[in-house]
């Protein structure tokens, strides 16, 4: 019996033996209670795992292979191109006021008309008169012009949003009226270029800035009565004067586009020229109009003639020479709305709206007048054609 003892304790050291070399201990039933356990040694590591390095992906290991799940993101949204409407001159007469009285602004514009000024992102006129109730007319003129300060809000609820100040009749009562139109633009949030009170406002970029494209307007006139209408600095012996920015050759206007290109992705350039009642475009409008474009203009657009004019293009930068009269006299009814659209790109592209405008009303044209309309600009522009 002991004999048989002996090799039950040899045989069971033997066991325990080659049960530690393969790491799984041995339980003695006969020295500890029975658990029906066995351990796992803990030297033995866990099989590596790759490092999350990039917490926004989703790593997921499966044996050996690691996939990775991309953010989700949403695509760009498509560009929207920006849109300005531009008209010529505009003189808020009193036979135009009772108009709107009698039927607010579809009183003097047709429905189709205004909502085309209104949805515009930017909306610009030439305002040929003063706001102001004070001065005295210039002498020696044969029109002159001012308008009441309360006809102002016509503008805001005509959807304007910049005016054009340079011009022959922005001084037909005088500084003190001209310095009452400032403040009447500033109070009812309409900006204007082309005047100010010294000639660094008259000659001051505006921008606007419409979907993250920073557009520029600068405005000068060819077309002032005397010296006296000149924006002149202080300086040299002389006190600041209110009055116009000029363009009578280019190289004033041209240093100002110069410095707005530098801060502008488009800069759009209104120029006050032309011969009165003369369709066809004076060869000096062609010669500045081109320097302008060399200057880094993207667009020039004019008025002055109380007519129309026509169309060209120079490095693919159309130039509108005329747009006529949109709300002043009746003596011509061919008008428009100049639609400027611009791209991605920056890039100007213009459609018109055939407009006439008869006893204080501008509507759209017919299809006759259509007709007439596009028939005119084909007469007048220089190697353009309209269908």
């Amino acid at each position: 019996m002991n004999r048989f003892k002996k090799q039950i304790l040899l045989i069971s050291s033997f066991l325990a033996l080659i049960l530690a070399i393969l790491g799984i201990q041995y339980v003695n039933n006969s020295s500890k209670p029975a658990t029906d356990t066995i351990s796992v040694n803990e030297n033995i590591s866990d099989p590596p795992v790759s490092p999350v390095t990039d917490s926004s992906n989703v790593q997921v290991t499966d044996s050996e292979t690691v996939t990775t799940t991309e953010p989700v993101t949403s695509p760009p949204e498509p560009y929207t191109p920006v849109t300005i409407a531009m008209t010529g001159d505009i003189l808020l007469s009193e036979r135009l006021y009772q108009r709107y009285c009698d039927g607010g602004i579809t009183g003097f514009l047709s429905p189709v008309v205004a909502d085309t000024l209104a949805k515009a992102d930017i909306t610009f006129v030439n305002q040929e008169f003063p706001f102001s109730n004070r001065g005295t007319p210039e002498s020696g003129k044969e029109y002159t012009y001012c308008v009441p300060t309360s006809y102002s809000h016509i503008f805001p609820e005509m959807g304007v949003d910049i005016v054009s100040l340079s011009n022959n009749h922005t001084l037909d009562y005088g500084q003190d009226a001209l310095l009452d139109t400032f403040t009447v633009l500033d109070e009812i949030g309409i900006d204007y270029i082309g005047a100010g009170r010294d000639l660094n406002r008259a000659r001051q970029l505006v921008t606007k800035e419409v979907r993250g494209k920073i557009i520029g307007f600068l405005a000068a006139s060819r077309v002032v009565p005397s010296g006296e209408w000149y924006a002149r600095n202080a300086g040299g012996g002389y006190e600041a004067r209110a009055g116009v920015f000029t363009t009578y050759d280019s190289a004033a206007l041209c240093e100002e586009i110069r410095k707005a290109k530098e801060i502008c992705d488009v800069v759009i350039v209104y120029a006050h020229w032309g011969i009165e009642r003369q369709e066809v475009a004076a060869d000096y409008q062609r010669i500045l109009a081109k320097d302008y474009i060399d200057a880094g203009a993207d667009l020039v657009v004019g008025s002055h003639a109380h007519v129309m004019q026509g169309v060209e293009y120079y490095k693919d930068v159309p130039i509108v020479y005329g747009l006529g009269n949109f709300l002043f006299s009746n003596y011509y009814s061919r008008t428009t709305v100049l639609t400027v659209t611009i791209d991605e790109s920056d890039k100007c592209s213009i459609s018109f709206l055939p407009c006439k405008s008869q006893t204080y009303y501008t509507s759209e044209c017919d299809a006759a007048g259509q007709e007439d309309f596009y028939s005119f600009l084909n007469r007048v522009s220089f190697g353009v054609t309209f269908d």
